[in-house]
């Protein structure tokens, strides 16, 4: 595999030539380095011709990163910043069979997060996200209580799991909340849950209900920006 940088109009590129077929184009959402990786066969005008057509989709993505828009996903490493309930924590990884629970130092924002020897980042993602359903369902009840007080409606039932969406609410009045909740600020957890709540009353996002908002959270537009940064 030959590897050389080259510029195309402007633009910076690691290029791969590779025994493939066709030509691939990845931009590293940690630095906006963009890669191309070419077949053997493919002429330099191809290959510029290629990124030429991708030009302003290049430009975007890296003006994106650059002002950090888009984020390098995460690998559940010694240092990595981590959220909870809209603090920011630096993960600190305990290699340590006595300890089984992620532990948060407030003095010194860390999180501790004990991994069984080799562990995989699937497996250092799932034991903190499991500490984060653990802190949703604890903050859960007293929110609860608080918003059901406010909107008028109880749900049948409230459970916690991982979700494309912040929230859902069923016609029958089940409940469901992202456990990612609990990484972001306890008034969106608030926000969320009268939302639901709202549903139990309009089963839509329409006028009557964007007016229920209005009445039970009015500051639930801005807490919505916060929620979704």
């Amino acid at each position: 595999m030959a590897k050389e940088r080259i510029s195309i109009e402007g633009i910076t590129i690691t290029l791969y030539r590779k025994n493939i077929k066709n030509m691939y184009l990845r931009i590293n959402p940690s630095n906006g380095e963009v890669k191309v990786s070419a077949p053997l066969f493919l002429s330099d005008i191809d290959i510029a011709d290629f990124v030429k057509s991708r030009k302003e989709w290049i430009l975007e993505k890296q003006r994106l990163i650059s002002e950090n828009k888009i984020k390098a996903p995460l690998k559940y490493t010694n240092g990595e910043t981590h959220q909870v309930w809209g603090k920011d924590y630096t993960l600190q990884l305990i290699k340590n069979d006595n300890i089984k629970r992620v532990i948060i130092d407030e003095e010194k924002s860390l999180i501790y997060l004990p991994v069984p020897k080799r562990s995989t980042i699937e497996k250092r993602k799932n034991i903190l996200d499991e500490f984060y359903r653990e802190e949703l369902k604890k903050a859960i009840p007293q929110t609860l209580d608080n918003c059901v007080k406010i909107v008028g409606r109880k749900p049948t039932s409230v459970t916690v799991r991982k979700m494309k969406n912040w929230g859902n609410c069923k016609q029958d009045g089940r409940i469901t909340l992202n456990l990612n909740l609990a990484k972001k600020n306890p008034i969106c957890l608030e926000y969320v849950t009268i939302h639901e709540l709202c549903h139990l009353i309009e089963f839509n996002h329409g006028k009557k209900f964007k007016k229920l908002m209005d009445k039970f959270c009015p500051d639930w537009k801005k807490i919505k920006k916060i929620l979704n940064e």
